[in-house]
């Protein structure tokens, strides 16, 4: 009977440190990203109503960054390896965010950040697998 346990290449697997350490990474840069912007609202004359907008946009780039980073080992599949990373990101943020505020619940805005994440996490992921 032939051997179908065939072990995967390095590069081919990536376990959950790895996941976890690519996105504390984009989480850094998404911090200091923030200090940046909160930076500029404090020092120069710009409309608080762009705030929303600009969180949205640094946390959907931070997603594809870390999508790109989770599957730029991969040779295959990288949209399933980015939307992972896309939904613990998300996960992780919503979790952190309800151990600070001391509120914990699942809406229609969890659900469309979460939705925004894994599709932001399957686009870097095609990105990734797709860097040579």
């Amino acid at each position: 009977m032939p051997n179908t346990n065939i072990p995967m290449k390095e590069s081919e697997s990536l376990g959950l440190i790895d996941f976890l350490k690519n996105i504390g990474i984009c989480y850094a840069i998404t911090i200091i990203t923030f200090a940046v912007f909160a930076f500029i609202l404090t020092y120069l004359p710009v409309s608080e109503e762009v705030v929303p907008a600009v969180v949205l946009i640094i946390t959907i780039l931070s997603i594809i960054m870390s999508g790109i980073m989770t599957a730029k080992k991969a040779k295959s599949k990288g949209w399933i390896r980015g939307a992972v990373s896309g939904s613990i990101y998300i996960l992780t943020l919503y979790l952190i965010g309800s151990l600070l505020f001391q509120s914990f619940c699942i809406g229609t805005g969890f659900i469309t950040m979460l939705i925004i994440g894994m599709l932001s996490g399957a686009f870097g992921g095609i990105i990734g697998v797709n860097i040579k």
